[in-house]
């Protein structure tokens, strides 16, 4: 018996809905926290391409902030902080992101031959060095130095080390991000 709708039936989006697709920023973290608080936190966050402007990643470093105390068996356990407020915050275009692939997937053992990426505004400069680590320590080294340009400028330098699998699965996340970063999130194609 057919009562005039179809269980199978595609809901039409809603102007809520679309706002919620837009406003959606998709997200990476990386949280290697240690007993002697000089532990890092790593945030990747994808900004499509769309209409004239470029698509970018932001790649966010934090430096730990306390160290995680406690237990969770007593009820008290407090885990390990990052300090957000002091976070260094670069911008990856389609080509930074092609250069870490290469470190990341093994064709390279750095970015640039060791001089890494260098990211220069007005006020800062920043460079980004990605390394392959040796046999004993396996994986990749991210760090990320910047510095002032005024005569004060003070220099701050955070780093993560991801592990071999935390290599592969960012390398794979960032290989897919490409087209997004490149074409946008809809990649439709007008058939004429």
């Amino acid at each position: 018996m057919n009562n005039g709708t179809e269980s199978n039936e595609i809901m039409p989006k809603t102007a809520d809905d679309e706002a919620q697709t837009r406003s959606y920023r998709p997200r990476l973290s990386f949280y290697h926290a240690n007993g002697k608080g000089s532990g890092s936190a790593a945030r990747f966050e994808v900004v499509p391409a769309g209409g004239d402007r470029e698509g970018v990643v932001y790649l966010t470093l934090a430096p730990q902030k306390s160290v995680a105390t406690g237990s969770a068996s007593q009820g008290n356990r407090q885990h390990a902080t990052f300090d957000w407020v002091n976070r260094v915050t670069v911008k990856l275009n389609f080509d930074d992101l092609c250069q870490m692939l290469l470190v990341l997937r093994g064709q390279a053992d750095n970015i640039a031959d060791g001089k890494g990426l260098y990211h220069d505004s007005r006020n800062m400069t920043t460079v980004i060095n990605l390394n392959r680590n040796d046999e004993t320590h396996s994986g990749v080294t991210l760090d990320i130095s910047r510095r002032g340009k005024d005569e004060d400028g003070q220099a701050c330098r955070t780093r993560i080390v991801f592990k071999k699998s935390e290599t592969y699965g960012l390398g794979a996340v960032l290989e897919q991000t490409l087209g997004v970063v490149a074409f946008g999130s809809g990649m439709e194609v007008n058939q004429t």
